[in-house]
């Protein structure tokens, strides 16, 4: 009976292993197209895809979407396009709240994706929330005299980011000396972040991250 009960541990254990990632990535998936194909509902019936064909054809949502976002980056290369892009963004900048929210995830969203090699580049570790306790995040820059009085070139500030979702997190400002930088690039970090740990570079061989 024991035996019987090791063959089928071990038999399970491999195969929830490869289902589960397999099975929560396609979930994932799903829910995007499903939000994604969403975006037909503003559309008026008669220009609706569903109109005219005789059955839903999943991702079409997703495929416009992808479009959409290739028709804004070239009107917002192209001199004419370029001008439509900053009067529409001038109107989101001149009401009162959506301003704050919009210029925040535009400059984070810039940040992000900067050539920059101070910005997103350099993933360090900081006690954080309280000492003992060490967080990973982002090295994004030195202190700002004239921003943050008082606070010099030695304290430098860092985005930590939440687990899994990267796109919040906590802004920091701490002294230099207060925080390590380790060797492992951005990507990386993000999937340290998103898997909560469980995930980390394989040369590391699954050992801490912290300072020896």
């Amino acid at each position: 009976m024991k035996k019987h009960k090791g063959f089928f541990k071990k038999y399970f254990l491999a195969g929830f292993a490869v289902f589960v990632p397999i099975a929560l990535t396609l979930y994932i998936i799903k829910v995007v197209v499903f939000k994604l194909d969403a975006i037909f509902r503003v559309v008026p019936p008669k220009f609706q895809p569903d109109t005219y064909l005789p059955f839903h054809v999943p991702g079409l949502g997703l495929i416009a979407t992808l479009i959409l976002i290739l028709i804004v980056g070239f009107l917002a290369k192209n001199f004419f396009g370029r001008r439509l892009v900053h009067w529409i963004e001038s109107i989101f900048k001149n009401i009162p709240f959506v301003s704050g929210i919009y210029n925040a995830i535009s400059q984070f969203i810039v940040a992000l994706f900067s050539d920059k090699d101070d910005v997103f580049r350099q993933a360090a570790l900081v006690e954080f929330p309280r000492k003992g306790i060490y967080s990973l995040g982002y090295i994004v820059g030195t202190s700002d005299p004239g921003l943050f009085p008082g606070l010099g070139p030695e304290y430098i500030k860092m985005f930590i980011p939440t687990t899994p979702n990267i796109t919040t997190g906590f802004f920091v400002i701490v002294e230099r000396s207060q925080v390590t930088p380790i060797d492992v690039n951005p990507q990386e970090a993000f999937k340290i972040i998103i898997s909560a740990g469980v995930v980390t570079p394989e040369r590391n061989n699954g050992k801490a991250l912290g300072p020896s």
